[in-house]
């Protein structure tokens, strides 16, 4: 029998061989906890200390800006870089603005209850298809402005006739958050801590590829990521990061031959591709498993008959994204995927890495929510991401 027909099975077994490899999981993960908030504390000595010579940046694009000093009013306005603005430098004291859908996932997840202030977060700057508002964004007196840089003049012109420095993102199937990291530390003034924040982000990626190293194809489960649940559904496609996260987890995106970053598809369409596993988008925080499970044009498929739809999870930032977090996320996916490979410590796991990037700790009945357990709880398995 496949992995991915054997998920509920498997939990009862996992539950068993936990036993067997918790010491070695405690191990390492103890290990990389000390580890990551060893280097941690060094990086944030400095914190709020940086030079204030001037820094010259250049980002991906090849845009070049100069900062008299590193930056203390900062504007980033494509929605991923809203919390990693916080997560680099540690605070939310010198965000000015930030995209709704930054915001709405600041109040949704656990940064409001890290920093109140953010409750006042301006959005107006930015607007549908990341045309930028200028009245607005001028009237929060930024040192320096994040866009998109794969958009177009449209997005950017504006902002540059400001006057502005600008610095842009792109976005692609792959992790890009490898060049934001370095490059928003170099504009807060705190490389030292950036580069922790990235080895935490590559060393886990590595001890997960190295865990799977030898699974074989048939081992993979195939896997559908709804990017849209309802009058419409969206499919993430072959061009979008969640469609790399899937893939390096361990399994096979069944829409990866789409070319765009997601595209709406018929239920016939889903139908066909019978995943094994669906994911639902965190976009929508009021969707969960069950309305899936409810629908009687789906009954057929192999994920709704072995429930196994899973909404992803929802910490300081959405884990289904490129975000500070995706560590966190890219951990819960492994597992649910491959539960006989992995058995991860997630109170520790993301209690290390909240205070790594926010500086807080969360409780228990915190990590429940993240990990969406009342959304989860009648999908097969999930039972295993109960144990804190």
């Amino acid at each position: 029998m496949s992995p991915q027909t054997k998920l509920h099975m498997q939990t009862h077994s996992a539950a068993r061989t936990r036993a067997v490899h918790s010491s070695f999981y405690t191990l390492k993960t103890t290990l990389l906890v000390a580890g990551v908030l060893a280097a941690a504390a060094l990086a944030g000595a400095t914190l709020g200390k940086a030079d204030d010579a001037p820094v010259t940046i250049t980002d991906v694009n090849g845009n070049t800006v100069t900062l008299a000093a590193p930056s203390v009013r900062s504007a980033p306005l494509p929605p991923p870089l809203g919390t990693f603005a916080i997560a680099i430098p540690g605070d939310a004291d010198h965000l000015v603005a930030a995209h709704p859908w930054s915001k709405a996932v600041m109040m949704q997840g656990s940064l409001s209850g890290y920093f109140p202030n953010l409750v006042d977060l301006p959005t107006g700057a930015i607007g549908g298809g990341f045309v930028p508002n200028i009245e607005e964004l001028l009237a929060t007196d930024p040192d320096l402005v994040f866009q998109v840089g794969f958009m177009g003049e449209d997005v950017l012109a504006p902002i540059m006739a400001t006057g502005l420095p600008v610095l842009t993102i792109n976005v692609t199937a792959n992790d890009d958050a490898v060049d934001w990291i370095p490059m928003m530390g170099a504009a807060y003034g705190v490389e030292d801590r950036a580069q922790t924040i990235l080895s935490w982000r590559q060393n886990t990626l590595a001890s997960i590829t190295e865990t799977l190293a030898d699974l074989p194809d048939e081992g993979r489960p195939t896997v559908a990521h709804l990017a849209r649940y309802g009058d419409a559904l969206r499919v993430v496609g072959g061009g979008h990061f969640r469609s790399w996260q899937i893939e390096a987890m361990g399994g096979v995106n069944v829409a990866a031959e789409v070319p765009q970053r997601s595209a709406e598809i018929s239920a016939e369409q889903l139908i066909v591709w019978d995943p094994d596993v669906i994911l639902l988008n965190a976009f929508q925080p009021e969707l969960t498993p069950q309305m899936v499970y409810d629908n009687p044009v789906l009954q057929s498929l192999t994920a709704v008959r072995e429930r196994q739809i899973y909404a992803f999870p929802v910490g300081g930032d959405r884990w289904e994204a490129p975000v500070a977090e995706s560590p966190l996320g890219w951990m819960w996916l492994s597992e649910l995927l491959h539960p006989d490979r992995f058995q991860w410590d997630y109170t520790a796991e993301i209690t290390s890495a909240h205070q790594l990037l926010y500086g807080h700790a969360p409780e228990a009945g915190d990590i429940a929510r993240m990990l969406r357990i009342d959304a989860n709880q009648n999908s097969a398995g999930y039972e295993r991401f109960s144990t804190f």
